[in-house]
């Protein structure tokens, strides 16, 4: 367990992620020149969306090109810090690999130079991340209350991200429910029989938690409707799955459009991304005088 942490925590300081890279172009302009991908330019989409939704006015979105620059400043920071580690400590950190791919001890002196190394990387990395967030919310309270009615408070970003971790990655409980169906379709009558209630309290607990005074009320709700689904025919099953995780959202009161249109990682996203200056001048348009 100890090796492959130590590994894994050695790639998270050697390898540079993409996303701390960029750099914050000074016009539209130059960005449209750089945006030669369809990734970069689904990135100023990203930024475009929440922009246009918030209708940030032009004081606003100087507070984000401000915001962003510091962030983007804190990330540029840690990857000089990452390339300094490397440089400064190359040698332990190629003895630890070595040592440990062999299954030989390894020198307690490099063991040292690496977990000090990785514990001012893993500092940095937490500093980012908080600033990230410090951003956000600084953001978030210069919006008006009209506005930030739009945005998902952090709270509720905290709760949604928990729900898809207990939903097994599926983005809406219909869909969790739906996929737990086409399995338990393919079982005989006797074996569904058997294990229906124990995947019906199952698929209640990763919706609303084991501890959930509702527990209870949502097992039998999900066992009726599991119950419901699997006597129908195969054609109508066939006809109607596309549709299925939208009707189960209804039934157990988690229809579409109750979140909040501008999400948390959106604003997360705004003071971060490399492309957040060129997404801004689109906003602002030509300068007056500027071609058009």
């Amino acid at each position: 367990m100890t090796r492959w942490w130590t590994l894994a925590l050695l790639a998270a300081l050697i390898v540079v992620p993409a996303a701390a890279q960029g750099v914050n172009p000074e016009s539209y302009q130059a960005g449209v020149a750089n945006a030669d991908t369809a990734a970069t330019l689904y990135q100023d989409v990203l930024l475009l969306i929440p922009m246009r939704a918030l209708a940030l006015t032009d004081e606003q979105l100087t507070l984000v090109s401000g915001l962003n620059a510091e962030v983007l400043a804190r990330a540029a920071a840690l990857e000089e810090l990452r390339g300094s580690l490397w440089v400064e400590h190359q040698g332990s950190f190629e003895a630890v690999i070595d040592a440990r791919i062999r299954g030989a001890r390894v020198d307690a002196r490099a063991q040292r130079a690496l977990d000090n190394a990785i514990a001012r990387f893993s500092q940095a990395r937490t500093s980012l991340a908080d600033a990230r967030v410090q951003a956000a919310g600084r953001l978030l309270a210069a919006l008006s209350e009209e506005q930030q009615a739009l945005v998902q408070s952090p709270d509720a970003a905290a709760a949604r991200q928990a729900l898809v971790q207990r939903l097994g990655g599926h983005e809406s409980v219909g869909a969790f429910v739906a996929a737990g169906l086409d399995g338990l379709r393919d079982l005989m009558p006797e074996e569904y029989q058997m294990v229906v209630p124990s995947e019906a309290e199952r698929m209640a607990e990763a919706i609303v938690g084991p501890d959930s005074p509702n527990l209870l009320a949502m097992a039998a709700e999900v066992l009726s409707i599991l119950d419901e689904v699997s006597t129908w025919p195969p054609p109508r099953y066939q006809e109607q799955r596309q549709s299925l995780p939208a009707q189960i959202n209804a039934r157990l009161g988690f229809e579409a459009g109750a979140e909040a249109p501008v999400s948390w990682e959106d604003m997360l996203r705004l003071v971060s991304s490399e492309r957040t200056a060129a997404a801004i001048a689109l906003v602002r348009g030509p300068a007056e005088g500027e071609a058009r």
